[in-house]
């Protein structure tokens, strides 16, 4: 997806888009959501796998440089939702997250059946929170560190098919909720993977998400939505 998760660093937001420097490949629309669209799909009318990216500090056109790798190895094409952020209501990011979602879907580049979202801690839970409210917009989502806030709002008929893959920490004050999602997940047909790592609570290396970003690539071609 350079550091993939730098853009989750707790930093001050720059207070305009004047401040913001849009890397090679990029753009951004009038909403400051950005985007990188692989050349083979603007050129040959291919369609292709998206991931939204959701940061804790609300997303800058350097979340998608740091997220090159996800772009480069997978051809995958990659948002950002930029209102979404930590110490906001759940309901007032959903909102922003579904109208971002729904500009994506319509990008002539993105397979729709296989719409992904990406967030750490909060912004894992809150990925989680769309993929339980929206099923019909998002196939799945890979979120490290979140806790079970979201579960009350599972509807296990309408997620049947999803593909979730969930990171923890060994030390991790999350790391039961996590434990008991899986679990709880499986028995009930959305396919979950879990990943334990050592250390605490915290965003890890880029390798960790391109690898349940490649996980959910190879889960959603083999299973049928």
């Amino acid at each position: 997806m350079a550091v993939l998760l730098l853009f989750l660093t707790l930093v001050g937001a720059p207070t305009s888009r004047s401040e913001w420097k849009l890397p090679s490949g990029v753009t951004m629309d009038a909403d400051s959501d950005c985007a990188y669209v692989p050349s083979v799909a603007r050129q040959s009318g291919r369609r292709v796998p998206a991931l939204l990216i959701l940061s804790c500090v609300s997303a800058k056109p350097v979340d998608l440089d740091t997220c090159r790798m996800i772009f480069d190895s997978l051809g995958w094409t990659l948002f950002t939702c930029r209102r979404t952020r930590n110490h906001r209501s759940s309901d007032s990011n959903h909102y922003d997250i579904v109208h971002t979602l729904r500009k994506l879907r319509r990008n002539p580049a993105v397979d729709t059946d296989r719409v992904f979202m990406f967030g750490f801690s909060g912004q894992g839970v809150q990925a989680m929170f769309t993929l339980f409210k929206e099923p019909e917009l998002v196939r799945g989502i890979v979120a490290i560190c979140p806790h079970a806030a979201a579960v009350p709002l599972a509807d296990w008929p309408s997620l049947q098919g999803h593909l979730v893959y969930l990171v923890t920490r060994q030390q991790d004050w999350n790391r039961l909720d996590n434990e008991k999602m899986c679990q709880l997940f499986n028995e009930n047909g959305l396919m979950t993977e879990l990943a334990m790592t050592p250390g605490e609570h915290g965003p890890g290396p880029c390798t960790e998400v391109l690898t349940g970003c490649r996980w959910l690539d190879r889960n959603s071609k083999a299973s049928k939505h």
